[in-house]
């Protein structure tokens, strides 16, 4: 007996059940993705809030308006910077874990190179910002910027905090990735962690 030619739009598609909180960072390696992505937006937020609002403050176009032109070159470096790490890691989990590699070696030059730059300012160690009632311990550029030494100092220490959270992720990814017992490919994915899970085989 022929059977019956299929009726357009009358088959039944299988939905597959959305993974649950409790699936999703069911795994050690879930979880420090989840810890470390939360704490990457807090302190990239952070950075940003300051950094924004210095330019919104000093403007951000003209060179005249920073004691000097490498120092305002760092401010507009950590706000593109941020502006990028605010967007990876609200997006991360749609990002391959491959290109995990270059954007953390990408975000690890860009806020150390701003970082350091700050750190050369008479305010990048935190500890001249008590003198800061006595103008004459710091060059005749920065004076007008005595007012803002402790902010200075705090967006050196957050771009530090995220080059350091750059070189632990780069570091992190490469293993995770290449690892001898599981290759994967996404970040929160439940199988083959750590070579322990059993993969399902192919019929």
């Amino acid at each position: 007996m022929a059977r019956s030619a299929p009726v357009p739009g009358g088959s039944t598609k299988t939905h597959k059940p959305r993974p649950t909180l409790r699936q999703i960072f069911s795994t050690s390696r879930q979880i420090f993705y989840a810890c470390f992505f939360i704490l990457w937006f807090c302190i990239d937020v952070a950075e940003l809030g300051l950094v924004s609002e210095q330019i919104h403050k000093y403007g951000g176009r003209e060179s005249v308006n920073w004691p000097t032109g490498k120092y305002g070159h760092a401010i507009g470096l950590l706000l593109f910077s941020t502006i990028i790490g605010l967007l990876f890691g609200i997006f991360h989990w749609f990002v391959g874990l491959t290109m995990y590699l270059p954007i953390f070696l990408a975000m690890g030059v860009w806020f150390g190179t701003g970082a350091g730059i700050l750190e050369e300012t008479p305010f990048g160690h935190g500890l001249q910002c008590k003198h800061k009632n006595d103008p004459s311990r710091f060059p005749e550029a920065f004076r007008p910027y005595l007012s803002e030494c402790s902010r200075i100092t705090a967006m050196e220490g957050l771009a530090w905090a995220m080059f350091a959270l750059s070189v632990i992720g780069f570091f992190f990814a490469f293993f995770d990735k290449f690892s001898l017992t599981a290759k994967r490919s996404i970040v929160y994915e439940s199988l083959a962690e750590e070579g322990h899970a059993e993969i399902p085989e192919k019929h």
